[in-house]
């Protein structure tokens, strides 16, 4: 859950960001213009590790917690195990985007799964809107 907690500067470098935990790309930091990559391959992610930057457009980190507004707090149990099994974001039907590993959540145990959602749950509620996925450039 690394990519949903955001990082902040500590007196040794990055560390996580924990009275924000996964509440994904802090709504407040916005990203400049991706960087061009060369390759398929290559792809960039942002110092909070909640952005990330390739071939599919540029992506963030959502907000798992409870938050009813922000968050997955309207999510049912059913709603976050079929997300997780088809790979498509509730609400648009778009695929849930990289780095975001669904292809191998989706093949956890249903009581797995089940247990993931109920930890989710218990978080507590941050307000923090993500921003939408961005298509690359040429395809916007």
């Amino acid at each position: 859950m690394d990519c949903h907690t955001p990082f902040k500067m500590g007196a040794k470098g990055p560390e996580k960001d924990l009275a924000r935990g996964l509440s994904g790309h802090p709504a407040t930091l916005r990203l400049g213009i991706p960087p061009k990559l060369d390759s398929d391959w290559n792809w960039a992610g942002s110092a909070t590790m909640t952005a990330f930057v390739g071939p599919w457009g540029t992506s963030y980190a959502a907000n798992l917690t409870p938050d009813r507004e922000t968050g997955i707090g309207t999510w049912k149990e059913s709603d976050f195990i079929n997300s997780m099994r088809t790979g498509k974001h509730l609400g648009v039907a778009r695929p849930i985007m990289p780095p975001m590993p669904w292809q191998a959540l989706g093949k956890l145990a249903a009581a797995d799964l089940k247990a993931i959602y109920a930890y989710l749950m218990a978080q507590p509620a941050i307000s923090n809107r993500v921003p939408d996925f961005q298509p690359p450039a040429d395809q916007r």
